[in-house]
């Protein structure tokens, strides 16, 4: 895969490794990851197990930029990240990744799949589905089956 023309003219230099469980999404971004010696960033590590009690998503996306800001590679590389499905977060989780994006390539695994013209996030813990209109996402994705 051709990254840079899969980004080429988009607003958001987002790309999602969409696919279910088990279908190669973690095993093709850690390929990648050691083909580019750029490291997996494990958000639930880096934000911790919880986010604090009564902390919002602004708390979220504050901390995660602080920590971006002292990153130095432009490629962001994102693979586990349940720490954004806890109950009550409110974190869009494709609103999150495109404002990564605005200012380094990030590359994630997105648990779900294409319906149609939908883009499906699958959130497994909570049983629960999210759809987006896939014309409308402005960002490139590759589906593993």
């Amino acid at each position: 895969m051709q990254l840079e023309n899969e980004l080429r003219g988009r607003k958001y230099k987002l790309l999602l490794l969409i696919g279910r469980p088990g279908s190669g999404k973690s095993k093709f971004l850690h390929n990648y990851s050691k083909e580019k010696g750029i490291p997996i960033l494990d958000l639930d590590t880096i934000l911790g197990k919880q986010i604090p009690e009564g902390k919002d998503s602004n708390y979220v996306y504050g901390f995660v930029r602080g920590f971006l800001e002292t990153y130095k590679p432009e490629e962001i590389l994102l693979d586990k990240k349940k720490i954004l499905y806890q109950k009550d977060s409110q974190i869009d989780l494709l609103d999150f990744l495109k404002e990564l994006s605005e200012k380094k390539t990030v590359i994630t695994t997105w648990n779900g799949y294409i319906k149609g013209d939908k883009l499906v996030h699958v959130y497994e813990a909570l049983g629960t589905e999210v759809e987006y209109d896939l014309a409308k996402i402005d960002c490139a994705y590759f589906e593993l089956k």
